[in-house]
Parts: structure tokens; sequence; C-alpha cells
């Protein structure tokens, strides 16, 4: 029996048909460690477990790479999330990763997810990282401004082709602070300039600095997977800005496809409003735990299809615990 998967990138159910036979290559894009895990990082991963699982249990010998950023995911404002969270802790930046990191696989672990084959850090991998952006550079799809470098969106005339988001509908500001330096609204970071106060920095042809959030994952796949790989996973949340800039930049970079299948789960709502710090309506992953059996929580995840969105309530929980 073939397997059948909807794939976000064509809006289509396709067979899936790896790269190689008998084999399957996924990436996962794993959680940014700066704080406790939460119900929404659960709806994505355990859906990625059964999916791992599952292809294992139809025969395929299954490499699945997950994963951990620990730099360069910026807020709005342009600041670090590592950073920032290390000041509200008076900690050293890898003090929290490490806090974090710890804390969200001893959460996967109660869920019984099982781990990921290999979980590379962004920090880990700032030369290979180093080595796609002077890439792009020579092959003309970067700049590179007082420090820092930007990937050129009007060079890839396929740029939104996963979101189906236009470049011209496409509003200033995704996720990183604006910059008066760009020459789109849209280009985004690929290499920042570190400021005298910014304490994550490493050396490159430009200076010091730190890469930007997306380059990361099409840096460490490549690296583990090749540069055309079977399933990239995630959550649906991300797929504007940070997985349609991974596709930019992987297919400008090697001249060849990207990832072949895009599964991405659907979104979490507690009891039907998305989880935000700023309403104080996240459910962290410890606090779920010591209400509900882990079995409870992975069997109401599960109760529906990975791509649908749920909402976690005490109610859903409670009947997925009876049942």
């Amino acid at each position: 029996m073939t397997i059948q998967v909807y794939n976000v990138l064509t809006r289509k159910i396709e067979p899936f048909i790896p790269v190689t036979e008998g084999k399957v290559n996924m990436y996962v894009c794993g959680p940014t460690v700066y704080d406790d895990s939460h119900i929404g990082h659960a709806k994505t991963y355990v859906s990625f477990d059964v999916i791992a699982r599952y292809l294992r249990f139809r025969g395929f010998d299954v490499l699945y790479v997950q994963n951990i950023t620990d730099v360069g995911h910026m807020l709005d404002t342009g600041e670090d999330r590592v950073l920032r969270r290390a000041r509200q802790l008076s900690a050293r930046p890898m003090q929290v990763v490490e806090t974090y990191t710890r804390g969200y696989f001893e959460d996967m672990d109660a869920l019984n997810v099982i781990r990921p084959d290999i979980s590379p850090r962004a920090s880990g991998h700032v030369p290979e990282q180093i080595a796609m952006v002077e890439t792009l550079i020579e092959k003309g799809f970067a700049y590179e401004v007082d420090g820092s470098v930007y990937f050129d969106v009007t060079s890839f005339p396929e740029y939104g082709k996963l979101s189906g988001r236009r470049l011209e509908e496409q509003e200033e500001g995704s996720r990183e602070a604006v910059r008066t330096e760009k020459r789109h609204p849209a280009d985004f970071a690929l290499w920042k300039k570190a400021e005298p106060e910014h304490i994550l920095r490493w050396s490159s042809p430009w200076g010091e600095g730190f890469p930007g959030w997306h380059v990361e994952c099409s840096a460490m796949a490549a690296k583990y997977l090749g540069q055309t790989f079977d399933i990239h996973g995630g959550g649906i949340d991300n797929i504007f800005p940070h997985n349609e800039c991974e596709i930019a930049q992987s297919e400008a970079a090697h001249g060849e496809p990207f990832a072949r299948y895009w599964l991405l789960a659907g979104t979490l709502t507690l009891e039907g409003i998305k989880m935000s710090k700023s309403l104080g309506n996240t459910l962290t992953l410890k606090d779920a735990l010591e209400k509900w059996r882990p079995e409870a929580i992975r069997t109401f995840i599960l109760s529906s299809h990975y791509s649908n969105p749920i909402d976690f309530s005490d109610a859903a929980v409670e009947a997925a615990y009876k049942g």
C-alpha cells in the first residue's frame, strides 16, 4: 500500500516516494530554547514522533534531524530571544540555553516522544552558516551592508511558493526590526552585525556578528541530510517567514530543490484563544504533565489529523483520558 501525504508545497495529496528507496531523511524545525516548553510544542513534536514511528513501522530507514535554536531567533524589536531571557534571569546566555534544552528533552521524554537521531544546535554550526552566506553573496542572491548580510528576495522569483504570499503583499518588519539599509522591506537577514553590547558573536568575513534565524535550518539540513531531502516538518505558524526563507536561500545556494514534501502541523489554541505570554494564557508542558497523564495528552493530540488545528481544554483532555 502506497503512503499518501498532503504536501503543503504543492497543495496536493501525493504518493510518498523518497529520494532513495527504503530511506527517509526528515528535518523538523525544533524549539528556540529560551523558556519552558508549552503545550503547543507537544502538538508539533508528538505529531512528528508518530510520523517517524509509522515510517519506521512501514520498513523505512528514517534519519530524523531536529534542530535546537540557541541563537539568532529575533523578536520584532530586533532583540535575540535568548539574550533577553538571560538578562531577565541575570544569567549567561548559554546557561539559559542549557537549562531549557534539558527541560525540553525531559518534557518530550515524559510524553514518550522518541528523541531525534541528530539534534544539532545553531551555535555549533556557525561555520556552515557563514559558508552558505558566502555562497549566496558570490551567486548574487545576497548583499552586505555595514557588517550585516541580507538575502535579496527579488533575486529569487519563486519566493512565496510555499506560503502563497506575493512579494508585493508582504509587510515590512516580519520577525525583525525594519532596517532602512535593506534594499527591499522583505529582504531577510542572513548575518547580523553585533553591536558592542551583544554577547553572542562570532568572527566572519563581514566583521563580528551572529547568524540570522532562517539560515541555521538550511545549513544544518544540508549538512546532515543533503541538498535535497524527503520531508520537512514543523508547525504551520512558521510557514512564513521561516520556512519560506529556508527554501529561497537553500535553492538559491545549491541550485537544487530543498525538501520534496512539506508536512506542517496545525496550530493549538488554549480554550479558543491563541497562547500568548502577554495574555497570560500559556500552558507549559511541566504544568500540563502535573495535571494529566502523558498518555491522555498524547491521545488528545492524536485525536485529530496532525495538520488540523485543535483546541486544548480541560474537558477535551478529560475526554481523551476517559477514552
